[in-house]
């Protein structure tokens, strides 16, 4: 549930007050790169996937028909992008770049280990591993994002690390870590 203020700021954009469509850019953007970076695995293309989202949002805001479920919308319109960036391979998507922490343990075997248990997961899965371990965001900034509940977060978390927990029992990770 949006707070007044996104609500006040949505309406103010829907009625071109580009300057709240700003401070709104600023609100999810994070949100938006986590999202991003959820479907492409690179931390650029997300950054790309997330500007490209705010325009498409930006002139389709009009279609915007619930005010007070923007950052859901806007999610799907994030996700869309970075299914077309895929889809059309505008560059080469760097699959070992999943995370700062793994980018600085490049060479870490369990680090390795560990992004390739989050690339196996299904987008939706990855989208909420990154954005709750990665951008440290709450179960109820993730359902004000993505629009949906927080226990349809907890139980997807769930499975999730569950399904993580197998590859990584699977591919040698010390049991003791899991």
């Amino acid at each position: 549930m949006p707070d007044k203020s996104e609500t006040k700021l949505v309406e103010a954009a829907f009625n071109g007050d580009i300057e709240s469509f700003g401070k709104l850019c600023q609100r999810y953007y994070a949100a938006m790169v986590a999202v991003g970076y959820s479907v492409l695995g690179d931390h650029q293309l997300a950054e790309d996937a997330a500007q490209e989202s705010f325009a498409r949002a930006l002139v389709s805001l009009r279609k915007l028909k619930q005010q007070t479920r923007f950052a859901p919308w806007l999610a799907a319109i994030c996700r869309n992008v970075a299914k077309d960036m895929v889809a059309t391979k505008v560059r080469q998507i760097n699959t070992d770049d999943f995370s700062q922490a793994a980018r600085n343990n490049n060479h870490d075997e369990n680090s390795r280990l560990i992004r390739r248990a989050i690339e196996q997961l299904p987008v939706s899965a990855k989208e909420l591993i990154v954005l709750r371990y990665y951008n440290g965001l709450s179960y109820e900034e993730i359902s004000t994002v993505l629009g949906i509940s927080g226990p349809t977060i907890n139980g997807r978390l769930t499975r999730a690390k569950r399904k993580m927990a197998k590859y990584l029992k699977h591919n040698g990770f010390p049991e003791n870590r899991i």
